[in-house]
């Protein structure tokens, strides 16, 4: 009872020291003493950001609460101090962009116990860091290796705060030190505080888009997210949009997948005859590498590529990782539900049946796939690679598991197809006597 009613009294305390102001889509906190941002929530699903000191730290210290006066574009905020120190920002009524409308003392831009990346961005090109390459001696130091730098100064620069961003877009460079960047004096722009978002980064302005990040194969992850809005334009629903979008690229995938089954299923034919080829060439005294010329020849002589199936998996691995790496970055998923269980494709799935079934249908198209090479190989990898994708998707976003048990699922169908369709061609025997 003591220590709730210290709590209680505690309270007009603890609400002196803060302003918190709300518009339609977001909720911010300053903090009065130096008009820190030190929380930011989003309306929409309550998810907050800078849980502590944020951006727009002012040196020195300001007396007493802020003003805050209501005007035709929104709620405007005035800090004041002594030898007329102000800050002053603009809080639209819509939207999640504020205006730092001026600043009469230096402004630290961004916090220095800031997680994830700090970037700072020209028209085509951004430069980022992450802050733990920034505090920390790399693990290679020994080797040479060097802790990074801030990324040189710019009047566009943030940071990643989870799926959302602070972005300063300012009417001058700031100055760079060790610890972060600082607004001189006189200094305004506008400060971005919302989600990594393609529409909304963009309305932003079009350099801002280079925030997300799609990985090492950018431009097709960034292709394949437009495909994939393309397709929400028509589904409402994120969970079926995903679930149209991993058939069709899986459809338009059928003739590589089928050329891989194919090469497979020829190899298949063609093993025993390889093998016997090997022993009659051991026996007559050859070397493993004559064995491994006259098997080419072999194949050259039936006219076929035993590396054609491998081809056709490493021209989709690009694909591949550009949607792990673009699906990690689709803020629209976020507390996007599909049906029954899934109500977050950004969450993992709490039952565990997704990841299970992703699990069973790789069981199954591993066992559909045409059996070559070594059997006791084949049999270790027919338990192992399914037991590793479920251990590795029971974390993953539901989304994630959804779009690759679709892309499984079709894979299966075809592998199922193209073997039930497959006839065997003739085999054309290499004379040894004339070699």
């Amino acid at each position: 009872m003591r220590i709730l009613l210290s709590l209680l009294l505690a309270l007009p305390l603890l609400a002196g020291d803060t302003l918190t102001l709300e518009n339609a889509e977001l909720r911010i906190t300053w903090r009065n003493r130096d008009a820190a941002i030190e929380q930011v929530e989003w309306r929409a699903d309550h998810a907050r950001f800078f849980q502590g000191p944020g951006p727009g730290a002012a040196a020195g210290t300001f007396a007493g609460e802020p003003a805050v006066a209501d005007t035709p574009r929104g709620r405007e905020v005035t800090f004041t101090g002594a030898g007329g120190a102000r800050v002053v920002y603009l809080l639209p009524a819509q939207g999640h962009v504020l205006e730092l409308v001026a600043s009469t003392v230096p402004l630290d831009l961004l916090p220095a116990q800031a997680a994830g990346r700090v970037f700072t961005l020209e028209d085509r090109r951004i430069h980022a860091v992450a802050w733990a390459d920034i505090v920390k001696e790399p693990f290679f130091g020994f080797l040479g290796a060097r802790r990074k730098e801030l990324p040189p100064a710019a009047p566009r620069l943030g940071m990643d705060a989870g799926p959302f961003a602070a972005i300063w877009h300012l009417a001058s460079p700031p100055q760079r030190g060790p610890g972060g960047y600082l607004l001189p004096p006189g200094g305004a722009g506008r400060l971005y505080l919302g989600p990594r978002q393609e529409s909304a980064l963009g309305a932003f302005g079009k350099p801002f888009t280079q925030v997300l990040d799609y990985g090492f194969f950018g431009p097709l992850g960034r292709a394949l997210y437009l495909g994939l809005t393309l397709i929400h334009a028509a589904l409402p629903n994120w969970g079926w949009t995903l679930v149209a979008f991993s058939a069709l690229l899986r459809l338009l995938l059928w003739p590589l997948n089928t050329k891989s089954v194919v090469q497979a299923l020829r190899t298949r034919d063609l093993e025993p005859h390889v093998k016997a080829l090997q022993a009659r060439r051991k026996d007559a005294g050859g070397s493993r590498a004559e064995q491994q010329q006259e098997v080419m020849a072999f194949y050259k002589q039936n006219g076929h590529n035993p590396m054609g199936g491998c081809l056709a998996a490493l021209i989709q691995m690009p694909v591949f990782l550009a949607l792990y790496s673009m699906l990690g970055n689709v803020f629209e998923l976020r507390n996007a539900p599909w049906m029954f269980w899934i109500r977050d494709l950004s969450a993992k799935d709490p039952t565990y049946v997704l990841p299970i079934l992703l699990c069973v249908g790789m069981f199954a198209q591993q066992a559909a796939a045409p059996p070559a090479g070594d059997p006791a190989q084949r049999r270790m990898m027919l338990v192992v690679l399914p037991v590793m994708m479920l251990f590795m998707f029971a974390s993953l976003p539901a989304g994630l598991n959804l779009y690759y048990l679709v892309f499984n699922g079709v894979g299966l169908i075809q592998t199922w197809w193209v073997t039930r369709t497959y006839r065997s061609g003739p085999v054309v025997a290499i004379d040894m006597q004339s070699r």
